[in-house]
């Protein structure tokens, strides 16, 4: 009978997952904080199903609880073919346990030649998740090991009502599982929630190019060719001034291109010399003298302008005149 193991598991989603995977005939591996929730879950999901499940109280922020999850991943004398990452919330600590369980799980499924991990992206890390199971996946390809990064969108919890606007947790880990099997990268339970992965996707492609350069080996820590150049002034939420890319083939490290003398347009001929007024140079005006304890502007004689004589109409020859009295 094959293993699976679920985090997050005591409640909502983790146990819709554990509860499908015992229909499906696995048996369940149970991980999560809580060992009376834990506990409870576990009884649940026996009952309902008849399944084997194994329980393991581990908190993955604490070192040694995610040590232990680590070993009970990679036991060879007890395998687990199919490893569910749905602890959260997504903070850092949880998305670096994420991490570290799918390459130790990933490394001894590869010994067997068959299983698959399934990451889900919660809310405020699906960028991340997406991009990091993508890499995975994509390295993965022929070795009979696949993985999968899920979407659930709002999932309606214990005690919310049920609604259009929620998506039950059955069919969430249903769809899920579904897609594993059939090698897809990225699974969502609906339309929407299939667009917004694929928008998710198309504003990943840099982080995921930058993730897939770490997890190949031997790869050099320079931008891919669809990175964009980081600003070299240092923001401040940033601790560290953002590494730049390399220019030509024997530039140095952190360097920028040289700045053209002149603009590409403006030929390299003589300076033409600038445009002069035809009605000659403009009046200089004096500037203001001080004279004892105020000052007086000192302006030229003003120069009196001739009057025009005033037009004269010439008298009208033969004009009749007017007849008197």
């Amino acid at each position: 009978m094959p293993t699976a193991l679920v985090t997050g598991a005591s409640r909502g989603l983790g146990e819709a997952y554990a509860r499908e995977l015992a229909e499906r005939g696995y048996s369940i591996v149970l991980v999560a904080r809580d060992s009376g929730r834990l506990d409870a879950a576990a009884e649940r999901v026996g009952r309902a199903t008849g399944a084997i499940v194994e329980t393991l109280a581990a908190d993955l922020t604490d070192p040694a609880g995610l040590a232990a999850v680590e070993r009970r991943v990679a036991d060879p004398d007890r395998p687990v073919q199919l490893l569910v990452n749905n602890a959260g919330p997504p903070d850092e600590p949880r998305l670096a346990a994420l991490e570290r369980l799918t390459h130790v799980a990933v490394g001894a499924m590869r010994v067997g030649g068959r299983g698959g991990v399934l990451n889900v992206a919660h809310p405020g890390a699906q960028s991340r998740v997406l991009a990091f199971t993508g890499a995975v996946a994509a390295s993965l390809r022929g070795t009979g090991v696949t993985a999968t990064a899920a979407i659930p969108g709002r999932v309606r919890g214990d005690g919310d009502p049920p609604g259009p606007s929620w998506t039950e947790p059955a069919r969430v880990a249903r769809r899920g599982l579904d897609d594993l099997a059939r090698g897809r990268a990225e699974s969502a339970p609906g339309g929407g929630y299939r667009a917004l992965a694929g928008y998710l996707r198309a504003s990943g492609g840099a982080l995921r190019s930058a993730v897939t350069a770490r997890t190949r080996p031997g790869a050099a820590d320079v931008p891919g060719p669809g990175d964009t150049r980081p600003s070299p002034v240092p923001g401040p939420f940033r601790d560290a001034p953002a590494r730049m890319r390399l220019v030509g083939a024997g530039a140095a490290e952190g360097t920028l291109p040289e700045l053209p003398a002149r603009p590409a347009h403006v030929s390299a001929g003589p300076v033409p010399h600038p445009r002069r007024s035809a009605t000659g140079p403009l009046p200089v005006v004096p500037a203001a003298h001080r004279v004892g304890s105020g000052t007086r502007t000192v302006r030229p004689p003003a120069v009196r302008v001739p009057a025009l004589p005033r037009p004269v109409q010439p008298p009208v020859h033969g004009a009749a005149r007017p007849a008197a009295g």
